[in-house]
């Protein structure tokens, strides 16, 4: 039997020694090349990626990646399918903010819902958030659950408008005024863990940019502590595993708070 939890968490603590590594020097920006998501590959991006490929391919027969540098690699019919964003942040590594993570989600099917184990590493704190298909999220090894917010005015919101469309932004503004505090950090994945530990009360990306890679781990720890997620019209947020599907996802951290998001997206 595979043991997961074990391979995740030590994949995370290899990823978190590059990173601290290569942090501060230039040679961690040069550039790779082009990765399979379309962004230019930073050699912090390359040499993780392949040393999480290379621990699990250690470790676990009859597995296919989807990974943010490489791309697709392996059987499609394998067993399991290990989603790689290994620096998500990696403009904030590159500019110094502190505000990145390793983010490695497994899935027994080929689908979003198919998530079984998903981890988040915070790369500056050395955090590791962990969640287990339907038995809860953890943060080295305490469990967590969403907060109780059920009040915008009171609500930390991390909504993303990186790239954004006119149009988008402006079906937001009412969100925006709506809530305590507007935040957008810059590293999806992380802030799906924090949607599940409590600091932050919900989440918006309506920029029709999010990709699995960026939130398979962070969906599955934050659904396993109580987060509800949909689309904007409250459709089940449920993608396919690919690098070319791109969707959007409201998440909160109750069934109260995303009624009262999804009205003002919807007015």
């Amino acid at each position: 039997m595979v043991n997961w939890e074990s391979i995740l968490k030590e994949a995370g603590e290899q990823v978190q020694s590059v990173s601290d590594n290569l942090k501060g020097r230039q040679s961690g920006l040069e550039a790779q090349g082009q990765g399979a998501g379309g962004d230019i590959t930073m050699k912090v991006d390359a040499d993780a990626e392949k040393g999480i490929m290379d621990l699990v391919r250690g470790q676990v027969e009859d597995v296919r990646f989807v990974t943010e540098e490489a791309g697709v690699v392996g059987p499609p019919g394998a067993t399991w399918t290990v989603i790689i964003d290994p620096i998500d942040g990696s403009a904030n590594y590159a500019r110094g903010l502190p505000f990145y993570c390793t983010s490695i989600a497994v899935l027994d099917g080929p689908s979003l819902e198919d998530a079984k184990y998903g981890m988040v590493r915070n790369l500056i704190s050395e955090e590791t958030y962990f969640a287990e298909r339907g038995k809860g999220a953890e943060r080295d090894g305490t469990p967590v659950r969403t907060s109780k917010a059920r009040n915008l005015k009171d609500s930390c919101v991390g909504i993303d408008m990186s790239k954004a469309p006119r149009a988008t932004v402006e079906r937001l503004v009412p969100l925006i005024a709506a809530v305590r505090k507007p935040a957008h950090f810059g590293a999806n994945a992380l802030e799906q863990a924090f949607l599940a530990d409590g600091k932050v009360d919900a989440f918006v990306d309506i920029r029709d940019r999010m990709r699995v890679v960026d939130f398979a781990a962070g969906y599955l720890i934050a659904k396993e502590a109580g987060a509800v997620m949909s689309d904007p019209s409250g459709k089940p947020v449920n993608t396919k595993v690919s690098l070319e599907e791109k969707f959007n996802v409201v998440a909160s951290c109750n069934a109260t708070l995303q009624e009262k998001i999804l009205k003002l997206l919807n007015p």
